[in-house]
């Protein structure tokens, strides 16, 4: 498994437009300097990074686990 840095991953993150920087106005009303946006991955080698990378920091919690849990998404919206 491939050690992702935290360059790395913000690097990741910056190409595949996850993460933007600007204004942006937030579904609450809210300002921002910046938007997180991770449905904007658009290639199985991103995934596959950013997988590399949570991979890596659930290691680093020294923390007994068994599963991880993530969104559960539908395709189509169903």
């Amino acid at each position: 498994m491939a050690n992702l840095d935290t360059r790395g991953l913000l690097s990741l993150l910056i190409e595949q437009s996850v993460l933007r920087f600007g204004d942006f106005t937030l579904k609450s009303g809210r300002q921002s300097p910046y938007f997180f946006n991770l449905g904007a991955i658009s290639t199985g080698a991103a995934i596959a990074r950013l997988g590399e990378a949570y991979a890596d920091a659930a290691q680093g919690l020294d923390a007994p686990f068994d599963a991880v849990f993530g969104p559960a998404t539908v395709e189509g919206g169903r």
